[in-house]
């Protein structure tokens, strides 16, 4: 369900412009938190669910769909994962524009890695989404660390706009 909601969102956003254009991926990352308030969160669960300041981060359609696919994955999992036993914690997105290259961090303060984790042999459905979607459709690669919590990362290339329609990679 969460899945059909974050292209759900990817899409009324696409809908509103032209598919050439940049989407806003803070706006985008700020309704798939909203769908995970609403939605994902029960009564009895006190997770802050937040998005960290920042500039707004525009990309082309192809990208900002799979990021919002590869946030609400994470996000899920935090939920699912990191709070199973618990009732209450923290959840932080933060979107970086490093120049060249985009960062997406999911960190929770919640159960951590299990122990002997690896994400190669995680049988963890989500997991093995947002490696598809980090390595193939971004060209990128995801990291999970165990920090007291889980911080997940997605690196990748930004794609920039060079008019007349066309989005290159950034060299």
């Amino acid at each position: 369900m969460g899945r059909i909601l974050s292209m759900a969102v990817v899409h009324e956003y696409l809908s509103r412009s032209d598919h050439q254009q940049a989407i806003n991926i803070r706006e985008v990352t700020q309704r798939i938190i909203q769908e995970i308030r609403q939605g994902v969160l029960g009564p009895d669960k006190q997770i802050r669910v937040t998005l960290q300041s920042g500039n707004n981060l525009y990309l082309p359609a192809r990208q900002a769909t799979a990021c919002a696919l590869v946030i609400n994955e994470l996000l899920q999992n935090s939920v699912e994962h990191g709070y199973a036993d618990r009732s209450e914690g923290q959840i932080d997105v933060q979107l970086e524009d490093n120049g060249d290259e985009i960062e997406i961090i999911v960190q929770d303060d919640g159960e951590g890695l299990p122990d002997g984790f690896d994400l190669a042999q995680s049988p963890s459905l989500g997991l093995r989404i947002v490696r598809t979607l980090a390595q193939d459709d971004l060209q990128g690669n995801l990291a999970l660390e165990d920090v007291g919590g889980v911080r997940a990362t997605v690196r990748f290339s930004k794609q920039v706009w060079e008019g007349e329609g066309h989005w290159n990679e950034h060299e």
